[in-house]
């Protein structure tokens, strides 16, 4: 997971594929110099930079093993938007389900190399947070549509069930 340590408004794609070519990054087989995987802008659109078979060009000794995602801005300084977050979350929860990646093999850049990306606001855990959270919101909103409500007096019964649906499909 890595940010690219710059606040702007608008895109930031085809700025980090011109950064990237300029750093002499080998070019993907869809055409783009971009590092990464995937590409998430500040108003949550993804954009996919290399097929996921693909090696990246992300983190030195993780690129022929990991998939890389970077996010838009500078997180040093300031928060992922709200639509990044839901697209990181959509995305990780894809990601880790079709190829059995354990939520805990989630890093931020840093765990591999001295930077603070995927920036210092956001400690190391963060994108495993994110991704537990959708997968709980996945779980209520299927659980819902099957009828099985969650009301004041089942809430225990229902959060008891989710953290034993979590540890049975390696969540926790």
């Amino acid at each position: 997971m890595h940010h690219d340590g710059v606040s702007r408004k608008g895109p930031s794609f085809d700025i980090v594929n011109q950064y990237h070519e300029t750093q002499r990054f080998p070019k993907s087989s869809l055409g783009f110099f971009v590092g990464y995987h995937f590409w998430i802008e500040r108003n949550g659109l993804l954009r996919q930079a290399r097929s996921e078979t693909e090696i990246g060009a992300h983190a030195q000794g993780q690129n022929y093993t990991a998939l890389g995602i970077g996010l838009a801005g500078n997180f040093d300084k300031e928060m992922p938007t709200k639509e990044q977050i839901a697209t990181l979350g959509q995305l990780l929860s894809r990601l880790c389900f079709t190829y059995s990646i354990p939520h805990d093999r989630i890093f931020p850049h840093r765990h591999y190399a001295s930077k603070t990306c995927y920036g210092s606001l956001l400690d190391a855990t963060w994108a495993q947070g994110v991704f537990l959270q959708y997968e709980q919101a996945r779980i209520a909103t299927t659980l819902a549509e099957l009828g099985i409500g969650v009301v004041a007096s089942t809430k225990k019964k229902a959060l008891g069930f989710l953290e034993n649906l979590k540890v049975k499909v390696g969540l926790v």
